[in-house]
């Protein structure tokens, strides 16, 4: 068994079908073919069923994907850091990033990044923070930003940047001038249980006694901002969520607590150090975080000095 046989394997394994495992490795489907019976020969197994609908993969199929996966990313590892020797950036990065991020800082840093670094492919994944721990622990992704959860063992983490979470409404709502004190619970939008924004909130609407849950719980963060432009609902969120927003002067903040702070973290597997290429798309979410968070802060300062 070797490597070449290996990385036929896996790909018709993710293809399901020859034609477009072929095209991806660049050979022709006889070649492929040939690969993959003499891989069967020296397993003594049946790894696919084959029929005119494409491939299946055998009980067989499935435990050697499963043995084979981490060995396949422990050699793109390698070959990447080879790469990186020659101090150019390229190959994939496969990144994922959660929700609040993506309405301007990750276009932003993409359009930067990409620009710089016409030889980099970017997988991009959007998940809250748990799954794309998970999708990291299990080597689907090279690097992950999520908000900052309980240590897991096998990742490293390190911070990426803080910011404090405000209430967000509509820049005409009558909702403007509330205190979160003071708010209705039914005119809020909160993350779902279990996502790590509503960790951090939960607790905050306790100590106001709001026993009772939010009406309205929903994670996709464009939909929210769409309801609170409306005038009718609010929000919490972080600052840099909202923070080309509030430069275009569509939505309002006030501050609920100095200490209700969010602390982004960059995870990555540390048998799987990051890529050069990685390494500076992080640096460059980094930088537009930290741009979105100031300026979302400069503008709160300023409305603090008109009131």
């Amino acid at each position: 068994m070797d490597l070449r046989q290996i990385e036929c394997f896996l790909c018709l394994y993710r293809n399901g079908g020859m034609t477009r495992a072929a095209a991806e490795l660049g050979i022709v489907q006889s070649a492929l073919s040939t690969q993959l019976a003499k891989l069967e020969k020296t397993l003594k197994v049946q790894l696919f069923e084959r029929s005119s609908r494409g491939v299946t993969p055998t009980a067989a199929g499935v435990d050697l994907y499963k043995m084979l996966l981490p060995l396949s990313k422990e050699v793109e590892s390698v070959r990447q850091r080879m790469l990186d020797l020659s101090g150019g950036t390229s190959g994939l990065i496969r990144v994922g990033t959660v929700p609040s991020l993506g309405a301007s800082i990750v276009p932003r840093a993409l359009s930067l990044y990409s620009a710089e670094n016409r030889d980099v492919t970017i997988r991009l994944t959007e998940a809250y923070s748990a799954g794309l721990v998970e999708r990291l622990d299990a080597g689907e992704l090279d690097v992950a930003i999520v908000n900052l959860i309980q240590p897991v063992r096998s990742l490293e983490m390190r911070p990426l940047v803080s910011e404090e979470l405000v209430l967000v409404t509509a820049a005409g709502s009558p909702l403007r001038n509330v205190e979160f004190k003071d708010l209705s619970i039914d005119a809020l939008i909160v993350p779902s249980l279990g996502q790590g924004l509503r960790a951090i909130i939960d607790p905050v609407l306790k100590k106001r006694g709001a026993a009772a849950r939010p009406r309205l719980e929903m994670d996709a963060l464009t939909p929210t901002l769409e309801l609170v432009k409306s005038g009718a609902w609010a929000t919490i969120l972080p600052v840099s969520a909202i923070a080309h927003e509030l430069d275009a002067g569509a939505l309002s903040v006030r501050r609920i607590h100095a200490d209700m702070q969010r602390q982004l973290v960059v995870v990555n597997h540390p048998r799987r150090p990051l890529s050069l290429a990685a390494q500076r798309f992080v640096a460059a979410l980094a930088a537009e975080a930290q741009d979105a968070v100031t300026r979302a802060q400069r503008f709160m300062k300023s409305l603090k000095r008109a009131s």
